[in-house]
């Protein structure tokens, strides 16, 4: 459906979004009024009609009286503070979680019937759970409560007293809180802008903004002054606009104010994260998904509604036990015993642990997780992320490092290593000399190998760009370039980049990485400068430093010796030298005579030089004076009239001009932000001329030297978390503000993108931001890349999957992710470089900002999932036993009263004491090798049908061997009927109670027993416990062999035995006890037989039908990366 075709309503909504600043909307944060009368996205707007119709002059500025009306209208320039934690909402939320009402309930039960005993050890089990659950949780949300506001604390604006004659208004300084809409305010360079601003023409200067952490763009912004004719454009495109929370990194402006508070673009992020997902449903499915979110089934964490629907399945069941269990008295006459009974049998059946167990095992999966660099704020986080199926990933310091480097610079001649007498290769630049410059983990550390191709087109690469250990290639290899050697052209762009440049860098500590101060772009052409042993510091130190380096005067074109087997100076990292970049031999140093600073509005800078010798013998009057100038490659182009610097120099051909600009587009197709360099000598005696000449004259008759492409390169983990992730079945998405082209380049290099991938794989914000929810759902697949996002736009993405039944994580750092990361199945925020309010909304912080942390972390997650089924089967399992073994004991009668084949004390100490340590420990067991195997439709339900069959089965037949030895004692051996006695429940022995004691006790001792050798088998519930590596989870061991000894003293010690437990000794019952033990074993291992041939046989079947299916499904549903890259 086209644009033109939707109705009205939709057109607004879709508008709405994409024209975020439009100055219509209401203020959020004050009292509702309109934040000015504008009537158009400011962007589009000319400065002058903006300053008449707020009625504000931008020298006078805003009058004090206006100011202080705008400011009681609006409300005050600041965002809605999050909410602090509640200690008592935390509290509330444990208290009125499903399993602790039930256990409540049943407490009260037990109280009521004068049980005192057993309401006593359920208290103490609601209280565990309680404070358990309590003390992990506000840990979590202290972590990062203490949240910062993003922005400046003071703001300079121009304000004047009305009727006052002046020409010019004061310039104060005033709290950002009070500044307005119509406000002049004033930054510069280092100033956090106070509010959203358009510029105003006449009052920019070189404006650059950093705006990654509100559109995800990795280089500062240049500003403009002029209107933008797209009112729909994103927020990143918007560059006569200022944003509130951005820094100015270079320049400075006078812009008047059109937003404020919670209106601004960062406060509309601030907003979106307070909205919650909408339903789509009506009529009575919306009052039924209303229900179920008050019982806890909906609308919470996955975790939660799971253990939810298991807390009201038990209940639902544990109900019909109490009633079949008072049923057996027809109703008529019930005793306190048999209503006890009853409690028992309905708590046995509850994982009265379960809570504490969950608590215990999510929080030391956490703190593993922090010790791997992943703070985890929201404890059950970790097991959501075992079902995620994608990856929502920002790019900038998430994927890629968030530094600039140099990635390859083309120069116009033939070849790096010229042959014959003469040192300097010819020009050409329908082929050109393409070199690559390698980069490690430290984006500024000055060492790296460069490589020179056999043409202007990259050949296939020789090992990884991103290797740590890359700087240590074979030093002799042919196309490594070597400092000592570089070829005259490639030597004179790369004084270039080092001369004609601000930023510095400099070592860090040992150990740290390299620090560097200045433009970014500036920053690593200086890195690529000193990788080739011309970095600025070198080239401008006064000292001698050995054998003569050529400097660009009328002589450099001498012959220069070629050394093509001299190794590259390199120290390793790890070394003392960490602090000393690789240097060239030099005579002499270099003195700056004259900068002309960048300008945005014509794009370059340039800056003139003067070579002093070492030498006293050589005069500097001999050396050339030489002008280097870089910036936008036209820009460029148009000063140039010639190719080269000295010695082979020619003129600029316009075939020259299209072969540059054709080369300039394969590195701009890479994702590269490519520039260009240039320069020109002088001599020596025109010196006053160029101190005096203009700026036009100055940067005039250029020598075009060649292209530099500068890009931030992915993490060296990235790629191969990513091809974990594909393996695992998870689909990685890049949602990014930055261009497209350079967001496809770095998805195809670390493995998002596919060259297979259709041209839908790849969009704008814009243009997805244009598609109806219900175009999106009839896309085949959702983009892998989106590019120019705007904060709706990844909301609207992380919906739509949602929309398709699938979980996602969002990673990010910037405020314009918190959104995403709120929406999302799971955030993921930044810990390093992230903000404040991106860490607030997510779920879990990354204190290393590595992509790949995610990736263990998911990891983890499916480790808690599996271990989490298995001390489910463990708990549950025991569980039916004692059910099992209650509800058949009913048939134990002596004159129409039942006898319990186990004390309620007995069943509650199996259901808490015995199977807590061994749950716990299970819980902790090591991340099994499939973990990241299995697809994400393995780690959706744990209520499978297998899991089932392992509880019921494994329950009723441990429950059946506790029975038959209580049956064959009381029965067998003895008297049955007749040796049971008339009050053999009331807690005291008397001697025609003894047998049934005897039998209790056999009974006891098996069904403990048997559950810790159970505990065992639940380590893996298919691997025969033959084959299982026992000793990794020595807690298991521990807690499994202690439990078992405990028996001994239970069913021996005086008054513990008979009043509490109402046990007495055994002893030949021994005998049965570990008899049961060998059947059990044999049982077991007998069933773990079947399901494995079960599971190996739907395994195979399951693998036909995907081989079928891969043909035509799309990236999304595919689960074998294979056929992904």
């Amino acid at each position: 459906m086209s644009e033109t075709q939707r109705s009205p309503t939709e057109l607004e909504k879709r508008t709405s979004v994409s024209t975020s600043s439009d100055l219509t909307a209401a203020n959020p944060s004050g009292a509702g009024a309109p934040q000015s009368e504008l009537r158009q996205p400011p962007h589009t707007l000319p400065a002058e009609k903006i300053l008449s119709t707020l009625k504000v002059d931008p020298l006078l500025g805003l009058a004090e009286d206006k100011a202080a009306e705008t400011l009681k209208q609006n409300g005050p320039n600041r965002l809605k503070p999050p909410a602090k934690p509640s200690r008592l909402k935390i509290l509330i939320g444990q208290i009125a979680n499903a399993m602790c009402i039930v256990l409540i309930a049943a407490m009260a039960v037990s109280f009521g019937t004068q049980d005192w005993i057993a309401g006593g050890v359920i208290g103490a089990l609601v209280f565990l759970n309680v404070t358990v659950g309590y003390s992990q949780e506000w840990k979590a949300e202290k972590t990062l409560s203490a949240l910062q506001s993003v922005g400046s604390p003071v703001a300079t604006v121009v304000r004047h007293t009305a009727g006052e004659k002046a020409r010019e208004g004061k310039v104060v300084t005033i709290p950002t809180e009070e500044v307005v809409v119509g406000d002049i305010v004033l930054v510069k360079i280092g100033d956090v802008v106070p509010a959203d601003c358009r510029a105003l023409p006449g009052h920019l200067s070189n404006l650059e903004c950093d705006e990654a952490l509100l559109t995800g763009e990795s280089l500062p912004v240049a500003k403009v002054a002029e209107p933008l004719d797209d009112p729909t454009c994103p927020v990143g495109d918007r560059v006569n606009m200022i944003y509130s929370g951005s820094q100015v990194t270079k320049g400075r402006v006078r812009a008047v104010v059109t937003m404020t508070g919670m209106a601004t673009e960062l406060g509309k992020i601030a907003d979106a994260l307070e909205r919650k997902e909408a339903s789509q449903k009506s009529g009575f499915a919306k009052t039924w998904e209303s229900f179920l979110i008050k019982l806890g089934l909906r609308g919470t964490t996955p975790l939660q509604i799971k253990l939810n629907q298991l807390a009201y399945l038990l209940l639902g069941i544990a109900i019909v036990l109490a009633i079949i269990v008072v049923a057996s008295t027809a109703f008529q006459d019930i005793p306190d015993s048999i209503a006890t009974y009853a409690v028992a049998a309905a708590v046995s059946l509850l994982p009265a642990s379960l809570v504490a167990v969950v608590s215990l095992t999510l929080a030391m999966a956490c703190r593993d997780l922090a010790k791997r660099n992943a703070l985890v704020r929201r404890m059950d986080a970790v097991e959501t992320l075992s079902g995620v199926s994608d990856i929502c990933s920002d790019k900038t310091g998430t994927i890629t490092v968030g530094r600039m480097v140099l990635k390859k610079t083309w120069v116009p001649v033939k070849s790096a290593f010229p042959q014959g007498e003469s040192a300097r290769a010819e020009i050409d630049t329908n082929r050109g000399q393409l070199y690559s410059v390698e980069s490690g983990r430290d984006p500024y550390y000055p060492r790296g190998t460069i490589r020179a191709f056999a043409g202007a087109s990259t050949p296939e690469r020789r090992g990884s760009s991103n290797s740590e250990d890359e700087d240590y290639d074979d030093p002799s290899a042919a196309d490594i370039v070597h400092i000592e050697s570089l070829e005259p052209a490639f030597q004179e762009l790369v004084q270039s980049a080092a001369l004609n440049n601000m930023a510095t860098i400099r070592a860090g500590d040992e150990g740290k990485d390299w620090q560097a101060n200045g433009d970014p772009t500036e920053i690593a052409l200086q890195v690529f400068a000193h990788k080739a042993g011309h970095g600025k510091s070198h080239l401008t130190h006064p000292r001698r430093h050995g054998a003569p380096l050529r400097a660009v005067s009328s002589r450099a074109s001498q012959p220069s010796q070629q050394h093509p087997h001299t190794p590259l100076q390199r120290i390793k990292s790890g070394e003392s030298a960490h602090h000393v970049a690789p240097r060239a031999r030099v005579d002499g140093h270099y003195e700056m005579l004259r900068e002309e600073p960048f300008d945005s509005m014509i794009k370059r800078m340039s800056t003139v030089w003067q070579f002093i010798p070492s030498d006293p013998a050589e005069m500097p009057s001999d050396q050339d004076l030489v002008i280097y100038m870089k910036g936008a490659v036209e820009r460029i182009l148009d000063r140039c009239t010639h190719i080269g610097l000295s010695e082979g120099r020619r003129e600029l051909t316009a075939a020259d001009r299209d072969s540059i600009i054709a080369n300039m587009d394969k590195l701009a197709a890479e994702g590269l932000r490519v520039l260009a360099l240039a320069g020109k000598t002088v001599p020596y005696a025109d010196m006053q001329g160029v101190k005096t000449a203009t700026r036009d004259s100055l940067e005039s008759e250029q020598g075009f030297l060649g292209l530099v492409g500068i890009y931030d390169p992915p993490r060296p983990e990235s790629r191969r978390a990513v091809m974990n992730s594909h393996s695992a079945g998870i689909v990685p998405r890049m949602l990014t503000g930055d261009h497209a082209a350079t967001a496809s380049a770095i998805a195809m290099s670390v493995g998002i993108l596919a060259k297979t991938h259709s041209k839908s794989a790849v969009m704008t914000g814009q243009e997805f931001d244009a598609l109806t929810e219900q175009q999106i759902d009839e896309l085949p697949e959702l983009p892998v890349v989106l590019a120019r996002c705007a904060p709706e736009t990844k909301v609207r993405m992380v919906e739509a999957l949602h929309r398709r039944g699938r979980k996602t994580v969002m990673t990010g750092d910037g405020v314009n992710d918190s959104p995403a990361l709120k929406r999302a199945d799971v955030g993921v925020a930044m810990g390093l470089n992230g903000s404040d309010v991106a860490k607030g909304a997510a779920d879990i912080v990354l204190a290393d900002d590595n992509f790949s942390t995610i990736v263990r972390a998911i990891r983890k997650g499916r480790a808690v999932f599996q271990n989490l089924s298995k001390f489910l089967v463990y708990l549950l399992s025991g569980n039916v036993a004692e059910v099992f073994v209650l509800l058949i004991g009913l048939a134990v009668r002596r004159d129409g009263i039942a006898v319990y084949p186990i004390s309620p004390v007995a069943a509650l100490w199996v259901n808490t004491i015995a199977a807590g340590p061994p749950a716990l420990a299970l819980g902790l067991e090591p991340t099994a090798p499939d973990a990241m195997a299995l697809p994400p439709a393995s780690f959706q339900s744990i209520f499978t049908v297998s899991w089932f069959l392992d509880v019921i089965g494994y329950g009723i037949f441990i429950g059946g061997q506790t029975l038959a030895n209580f049956a064959i004692v009381q029965y067998g051996v003895h008297d049955g009927v007749q040796d049971i006695g008339l009050d053999c429940n009331a807690g005291v022995m008397h001697d025609d109670c003894e047998i049934v004691f005897q039998a209790r006790g056999c009974a006891f001792a098996t069904l403990q027993i048997l559950l810790m050798v159970h505990g065992l088998t639940c380590k893996n519930l298919l691997r025969s416990i033959f084959k299982m590596n026992l000793l990794d989870n020595p807690l298991l061991l521990w807690s499994v062999g202690a439990l078992a000894l405990s028996v001994f003293p239970i069913v021996y010690i005086p008054v513990i035995n008979t009043r509490v437990f109402q046990v007495t000794g055994l002893t030949w019952e021994w005998g049965l006890v570990f008899a049961q033990v060998l059947v059990y074993f044999i049982f077991a291992e007998s069933y773990k037989l079947i399901r494995r041939r079960f599971t190996r046989t739907q395994a195979l079947v399951g693998h036909d039908e995907e081989e079928a299916d891969d043909r035509t499904m799309h990236l999304e549903n595919t689960l074998e990366p294979s056929r992904q890259l």
